[in-house]
């Protein structure tokens, strides 16, 4: 606690890279399908031979993971908190998923957002327990074609809906944001996804008093 009231709160996480170890074959056939029956049926059957490609046995890099956060708020009634995350995609390899025109840099991530309680604790006033959030949010994917960087931009609003006499609620929000560019001929979209969770924070397993 800073005061009786303000609260900083600090979080960092860090996961270390990681190595998966896979065993590939790649079979190519030609099938022809009954009408009848509907069943499928081989004609001819063709596998690559990996091990003289090198992709017999291929290692997958999964990239370290850091991510920083703080944040200052009040209990129960306001919180605004940063965060930033940073991915070491460029060390992500793989020969078997090497596209062409396509490579990786590090992603890094920045999100800011918060919530706002008019009054937590006031039972006959149903809409002062709503919670209200907003956020927005910017992403370097990491992933770069024709030489061009991906990156996506989010804003999002939610509300928390109180239910029954004590704090859970049902949690609604919408975001909308844009991914990606149209420089060298690539695609850009805009995109909305909703969201609907529920917080479960009633008490359970009371034991009756009374009969």
């Amino acid at each position: 606690m800073i005061t009786d009231k303000l609260q900083l709160t600090t979080a960092f996480t860090f996961s270390p890279s990681a190595d998966l170890i896979s065993n590939n074959e790649r079979v190519f056939a030609t099938i022809t399908l009954n009408q009848t029956s509907g069943l499928e049926f081989v004609i001819n059957e063709i596998v690559a031979d990996l091990e003289a490609e090198g992709l017999k046995k291929t290692t997958l890099t999964l990239p370290a993971k850091t991510a920083f956060g703080l944040g200052i708020g009040q209990p129960h009634q306001w919180f605004v908190g940063a965060e930033y995350t940073l991915l070491k995609t460029s060390e992500f390899s793989n020969r078997v998923f090497n596209i062409d025109n396509t490579t990786f840099v590090d992603a890094t991530t920045i999100s800011i957002g918060g919530f706002y309680i008019p009054q937590y604790n006031s039972f006959n006033k149903y809409f002062k327990r709503v919670v209200y959030r907003s956020g927005v949010r910017f992403e370097a994917t990491g992933l770069k074609i024709n030489n061009e960087s991906i990156n996506e931009f989010g804003i999002s609003f939610g509300i928390g809906l109180p239910i029954g006499r004590y704090f859970s609620n049902a949690n609604l929000g919408v975001e909308i944001g844009k991914r990606g560019t149209t420089n060298q001929n690539l695609v850009e979209e805009n995109f909305i996804n909703f969201q609907i969770s529920l917080s479960l924070t009633d008490r359970w397993f009371v034991k009756r008093k009374y009969d």
